[in-house]
This record gives structure tokens, C-alpha cells and sequence, in this order.
């Protein structure tokens, strides 16, 4: 038995929960999925054509790896098991995140409906213990909105919320933030002599205490992955997670929405599914009325799903527009349809494809080394839709990730770095000034700016700007990945003249939201 918080830790962060789900239901269309070990592997393979799953000789033959992707949707509440058939179905809110629409609000509501004890939490594998009667990312954003709180690292969620957050009582809740307090003050000795005993492993028995504290810390690392997938939070320089100031409101009324834990009826016949279903609920449903009995799965039916998943691929790695004849020819030859069949399968499907990338992009600019490629190519399609000619160039050593020129006759060079809180230190400095800018400027001539994109910046990063547009004589900027994307908005419903992007791009400053909204 589990005496703490759990959740599936295969995937640590929700940004591929849409590729996951859309793979996922292409093998269980209207079959028994866990007792079929072929469809099992072929979802891992699946997986590694999609880059979701790292390539190579699998070490469980049985599908195990398989089967805990089929846990980590089943504790998010995408999907469900029929009683009578053991079939896995969508619910509603995984058929929304198939059909296009934004993910974020989806997952959100999720995340919020989560809890303790559940048809997850029950399972024999995880059982978790009974005492638990909560919703885990509720109460964390109820200690985030605490005064005394304000901020959490996951040295304090690891070894007191994931712990001792048992209920959703005010008793409980000012005993964690007192816990909280305490070991702000005098750190480990508030942990109780027997601290490893009580949450110990259920598979490899008695731990160290420094084991213990590091398998406690792993699992809220990943909780906090998760929350901040929201973008209801941000993380400090130091790790810590803390309110944004403009989701303050909407976090206000996700804990004061009167809503409660539901009951998990398990000696009921259909106590289970019936939860599963009413807690797969997607934004504004209050019933999941549907009915399969008698569903065929045709060959239709699997190549539009197929063609569809693909789409939806492409819209987390790149902005799309328009669907194009391009665009088509790209899915028809991902998966192998014609070109007629592709467009048949996508006429009348109008996914919101600007928030599955902005999903995606937002999770790349902060993912590290992980995503640091993905992240530059969807810089370079962003800038193409800005209306530049972009190239990634990052490939070659001692260049930036990506070359832009405009119709307007000028250039520029792009660096991004996938991290929370950027500075420009020495070596990335010498770079730009002693190879990047010379070797673009001696090349075209027209360079008028270089630029870097993180999630994040220090302090200090506008002098770091000024001090590269002196020593070269070429004017830069700074922009947030999160600004991009309103940038990009912005462009897209009412366009911005290329001379007004370039003053900005060389403003030799942050560029910020307030600037945007100028243009």
C-alpha cells in the first residue's frame, strides 16, 4: 500500500497527453486492450514512430511499459473500461482532446477533478491508502494561495503535502501549512524519527532516509510538472512554484467552484465505469449519456482517426494557419493514405490548432535539453508565419538556431534556449558577438537584429543586450516564449507591417506584452 500522493511517473510531464491519447485509441478502437499483448506492443512501437517513447530493444516483452501509458490515462480520466466488455473507451473529455480543442482547459479541469480514492488509486498495482481523501492539485493551489504559503519547492510538497495532505478539512489543511512553517525554520529535525518507516516502498520494502526523501521529492517534482502544464503557475529561480499574478482570479474561483469529492462507489455494478466516466467529463457536460452498443469499427473510421492523430501531431510541433495542399501531402505521406483520402478525412474537422501549438511551445521553452530542438523549429515555423523567410541553421557549429529575412529586405538571428529563467552568460555572449553576428553581417550585409527566446530572463538581461548591440554595433532584443505566442496571435488577426516588427526586434530591450499590444 502507498502511504503518500501518486501519480503514474513514465511521463513526468503532460505536454504529449494529446499524440499519447490519439496513438493510444488507434489500437483499442472497439477491442479488449489489456488482454491483447500484439496490440499492446504495437502501441509501444507506436510510441517510438511519434518520438514519445525512446527507441530500442523493449525489456519487458509483455507490454508492461505499455500498460503503464494505459495508467496515465486512466488516472487523468481520459479513459475508461467498459464493465460489461472490458473494452477501453474515451470519455468525454479525451474525445475533446481528440477532436482539436484547446488542451490546457481540458487537462485543467482534470487536474482539478482529480482525486483520492479513485478507480486509479484502488487499483491493485497502486492502492493507495485509504486514509487519502482528497484532490491532490487542488490543495496544493489552496496552500500556493495562502498567505503564509505563497510559494512551495518540492522539498516541502515531498516530505509534508504529498504525506500528511490527508483530507480537505481545515483541521488538515492548517496542520500541513504549520508543518510548512516549521521546517522553514529548522529544516529536517521536524521529520518524525520513523519518517521512513511510514512511506516506505510497496515494491523494494525499507529505505534510507535520504532514499526515502529523494523517491518523496521525484514524485513532487512530478505533481508540479503536471500543475504547471495549467500555466496557473511559475516557478522561481530556486525551483520553488508560486501563483501567476494573472491567474490569481481564476485560481480563486476553481477553489471557491463549491464542488466536492465524489463518492467511489465500488460495490455497485457499474460503481466504477460510472465514476470514470463522470469524472472524464470535459468543461460545461454534466452527463456522458453515450451508447456502443452495436459500434462497428470500420476501415473509415480507423483511417480518419489515423489522418486526424496525425494532424494534431503537426499542430504541437508547428503553427498551422491553413490547412494547406502542402499541409495534406505531409499527412498522406505520413501514413501512407492518398491525397483524396486525407482530405476526405479532415473535410469538416476545424481543430483549434493554434492551441495545441501553443500547448507545446509553451512546455518546450522550459523542457531543457529534452525539447531544446523541437523548440527551434517551431521558433522557425512561427517566424514563417510572421512572414519571414526562416532557416534553421543550428545544426552547424558556431551559428544561431535559426536565420530569418523579410521581404523588407532585412535579416535577422534567432537563439533560443529552453530555459525558466535565461541570462546571457560569457561563453553565449562571445558566441553571439565573435561568430553569430559576424558571420551573418559579412554574409548579407542586411543584419538588423538578433534576438533570444526562453520562458523566462534574469534581471539583468537588458544590460546584457545593450552591452552585445555595443561591442557589434547590431541592435537585439529579448522575448518570452509566452509572448511569441501573443505575439503570433496578434499577427494573425490583424498583421504587423515588417518595419514596425523590426524597430521592435531591435529595441535593444525585453519586449513585452505592452509592447505588442502597441503594435
Amino acid at each position: 500500500m502507498i502511504n503518500n500522493w501518486q501519480v503514474p511517473r513514465n511521463k513526468r510531464k503532460l505536454y504529449p497527453v494529446v499524440d499519447i491519447l490519439s496513438v493510444f485509441t488507434l489500437q483499442t478502437l472497439g477491442d479488449n486492450w489489456r488482454s491483447n499483448l500484439n496490440r499492446q506492443l504495437d502501441f509501444e512501437a507506436e510510441l517510438e514512430r511519434y518520438g514519445l517513447k525512446r527507441p530500442g530493444q523493449r525489456r519487458d516483452r509483455r507490454a508492461g511499459g505499455a500498460r503503464t501509458y494505459e495508467s496515465w490515462l486512466y488516472n487523468l480520466g481520459l479513459i475508461y473500461k467498459e464493465t460489461n466488455t472490458d473494452t477501453v473507451r474515451t470519455t468525454l473529455a479525451g474525445e475533446a482532446l481528440l477532436s482539436g480543442q484547446p488542451p490546457v482547459p481540458i487537462v485543467t479541469n482534470q487536474l482539478m477533478k482529480l482525486q483520492y480514492p479513485s478507480p486509479y488509486s484502488i487499483r491493485n498495482r497502486v492502492n493507495i491508502h485509504y486514509r487519502f481523501q482528497v484532490r491532490p492539485f487542488r490543495f496544493l493551489l489552496r496552500l500556493l494561495a495562502d498567505n503564509r504559503v505563497q510559494t512551495l519547492s518540492k522539498e516541502e510538497i515531498g516530505r509534508f503535502v504529498i504525506t500528511e495532505g490527508e483530507n480537505e478539512s481545515p483541521i488538515c489543511f492548517e496542520h500541513v501549512v504549520q508543518r510548512i512553517i516549521s521546517y522553514r525554520s529548522h529544516g529536517d529535525t521536524v521529520l518524525p524519527s520513523n519518517f521512513e518507516e511510514r512511506y516506505q516502498s510497496s515494491t523494494t520494502g525499507m529505505r534510507s532516509r535520504e532514499q526515502t526523501i529523494s523517491y518523496l521529492e521525484d514524485i513532487a517534482n512530478t505533481f508540479i510538472n503536471y500543475l504547471e502544464y495549467t500555466q496557473l503557475i511559475g516557478r522561481n529561480s530556486n525551483g520553488s512554484i508560486y501563483i501567476l499574478q494573472e491567474r490569481i482570479n481564476e485560481v480563486d474561483l476553481i477553489l471557491n467552484d463549491g464542488t466536492s469529492l465524489r463518492p467511489l462507489d465500488t460495490n455497485r455494478p457499474y460503481g466504477i465505469e460510472n465514476f470514470q466516466r463522470g469524472f472524464g467529463l470535459a468543461p460545461g457536460q454534466n452527463r456522458d449519456n453515450r451508447n456502443f452498443g452495436g459500434q462497428t469499427v470500420t476501415d473509415n473510421l480507423y483511417r480518419e482517426r489515423r489522418i486526424r492523430s496525425d494532424l494534431l501531431h503537426i499542430a504541437g510541433t508547428r503553427p498551422i494557419s491553413n490547412f494547406t495542399a502542402s499541409l495534406v501531402r505531409e499527412i498522406a505521406d505520413s501514413t501512407g493514405y492518398t491525397v483524396r483520402q486525407v482530405e476526405d478525412a479532415l473535410d469538416g474537422f476545424r481543430p483549434d490548432t493554434f492551441g495545441q501549438f501553443e500547448a507545446s511551445y509553451l512546455n518546450m521553452a522550459i523542457s531543457g535539453t529534452e525539447l531544446a530542438t523541437e523548440f527551434e523549429f517551431a521558433t522557425r515555423g512561427v517566424f514563417e508565419q510572421l512572414g519571414f523567410q526562416a532557416e534553421h541553421v543550428g545544426s552547424h557549429a558556431l551559428h544561431p538556431d535559426i536565420f530569418v529575412e523579410s521581404p523588407q529586405n532585412y535579416s535577422g538571428i534567432i537563439d533560443t534556449k529552453a530555459y525558466r529563467s535565461y541570462t546571457i552568460n560569457n561563453d553565449h555572449r562571445n558566441r553571439m558577438i565573435n561568430n553569430y553576428i559576424p558571420t551573418y553581417q559579412n554574409q548579407n550585409g542586411n543584419l538588423e537584429f538578433f534576438m533570444y527566446i526562453a520562458d523566462g530572463f534574469g534581471s539583468n538581461i537588458a544590460s546584457q543586450v545593450q552591452n552585445i548591440a555595443d561591442r557589434t554595433h547590431v541592435n537585439g532584443s529579448v522575448i518570452t516564449a509566452r509572448n511569441v505566442i501573443r505575439l503570433l496571435q496578434r499577427y494573425q488577426v490583424n498583421p504587423i507591417s515588417h518595419e514596425s516588427l523590426r524597430n521592435m526586434f531591435s529595441s535593444n530591450t525585453v519586449i513585452t506584452m505592452t509592447d505588442i499590444d502597441s503594435l
